[in-house]
């Protein structure tokens, strides 16, 4: 028995509801609905292995700025973001730091370091 799965492409502007028909082993099917060249490309992605770019903040030793924004510097797997989140709940960076250093190097063993995507100075030598 076929079953279906809806992905919603965000490639171009159309955002379109892509259907993907896969049978019981997970083969794929069939893929319809995408409106772009990309969209059956996404789609196929998005089904087999959906990725994210992880967005957060994390704790800082500075008291006048107490979190510091950071992101993967590559996606990782979807089904991996809550588990990265409980590894950033437990780090605390100190300053200085500036947008781009490296905060955790290849996140969760994945090829994503973690990076800031803003500077934290030390307190005294915030103006």
């Amino acid at each position: 028995m076929s079953e279906e799965h809806h992905v919603r492409c965000i490639v171009c502007p159309l955002g379109c509801l892509v259907r993907v028909v896969v049978d019981d082993h997970g083969a794929v099917e069939s893929v319809d609905g995408h409106q772009c060249k990309d969209g059956k490309k996404y789609a196929l992605d998005e089904y087999k292995n959906p990725v994210r770019v992880l967005t957060a903040t994390v704790l800082t030793a500075a008291s006048s700025i107490p979190l510091l924004s950071v992101r993967s510097s590559r996606p990782i797997p979807k089904a991996r973001l809550l588990e990265s989140m409980r590894v950033l709940a437990r780090v605390t960076v100190k300053p200085p730091v500036r947008a781009g250093d490296v905060i955790i190097p290849r996140l969760l063993g994945t090829d994503a370091d973690l990076v800031a995507t803003a500077d934290l100075q030390d307190d005294h030598n915030v103006i």
